[in-house]
């Protein structure tokens, strides 16, 4: 299954054409098949890929949109090469199930202190954003890292949308705020449970219930830090961290990059100008690695790959 191959004929007749409803099964992507990747069942995703594109292949042969058809199973061939192996073979590590980043995407926005809207892929060190403190006011706060960041890598993220039109992605092990000082990590959030708090008018953060949770895949991400641990992504309330159960313990994870920041800002060393660079940051690759290789901490962190 290491290979799938897409070879569409157009000489024979359209087979959906007696009975069109039948196509209805092969256009759509199986969500499930990508939730349960994201969990770590890579096998489910490789069956429903392998059996949606043999559908496709049955169903489409000689019909208009056949091009269509082609153009848009790109992606999920591609995916489908990095992440379903023989036994026995190594994954690509590009593959988005394994490399599993913990991050925002980047087109997504933050916002200034004085209303420029800035998207996640252009933060830099030093700028001031919107975000909230631990008594739910809205405040601002300065990037102090860019922890990890990828302009052309694909990654799995929900997708939220509220009741009020705000959407946020999130890749699933990303903590959101969920009101209450609580934060949960994007796969567990249940729309008939979970609300997400987004900044009002008047400047304070309110509840709205989720419309959606939509799993796709994006490419680019990138996870800002800031001092106060969270931001404001497209005027959702969300926490910086991720791999953590509990918001709390990754802030004070984070510590020694807050000090690192503030003896810059003493001396002048901040760089606005700086552009980021593809890659993980050296602090949480060093203390993933050193959780992992000493304790693996099983109530607090969520299990990592290994090493990076």
């Amino acid at each position: 299954m290491s290979t799938f191959d897409l070879t569409i004929s157009s000489a024979a007749n359209c087979p959906v054409e007696a009975d069109p409803v039948s196509i209805l099964s092969c256009v759509a992507v199986d969500a499930v098949g990508l939730v349960q990747a994201t969990k770590g069942n890579i096998k489910v995703f490789c069956t429903m890929a392998e059996r949606f594109m043999e559908c496709v292949k049955t169903k489409t042969r000689g019909c208009i949109g056949e091009e269509f058809v082609r153009g848009s199973l790109t992606e999920l061939i591609e995916l489908s090469q990095k992440c379903c192996v023989n036994k026995g073979e190594k994954m690509n590590e590009e593959c988005p199930f394994v490399a599993r980043p913990q991050c925002f995407s980047l087109n997504d926005t933050a916002q200034t202190p004085d209303g420029k809207q800035i998207s996640i892929g252009n933060l830099q060190i030093g700028e001031k954003v919107l975000a909230i403190d631990k008594n739910d006011h809205v405040i601002s706060t300065e990037i102090i890292a860019i922890l990890h960041y990828e302009n052309n890598s694909q990654a799995l993220f929900y997708t939220f949308t509220t009741e009020t039109g705000h959407q946020i992605s999130l890749t699933p092990e990303h903590l959101i705020y969920t009101g209450n000082r609580t934060y949960i990590q994007a796969r567990h959030i249940d729309s008939k449970i979970h609300q997400l708090f987004i900044r009002g008018e008047n400047n304070q953060i309110e509840a709205s219930n989720i419309r959606s949770i939509d799993v796709e895949l994006k490419h680019g991400y990138a996870t800002p830090i800031t001092q106060h641990g969270t931001l404001l992504v497209n005027s959702v309330s969300s926490s910086c961290y991720a791999s953590i159960y509990y918001h709390s313990i990754g802030h004070m994870a984070m510590a020694p990059l807050r000090w690192i920041h503030q003896l810059k800002q003493i001396f002048g060393l901040i760089n606005k100008n700086e552009t980021n660079d593809n890659g993980i940051h050296w602090y949480p690759r060093a203390l993933n690695n050193i959780v992992h290789m000493l304790i693996p901490f099983p109530d607090l962190f969520t299990t990592t790959a290994g090493k990076i």
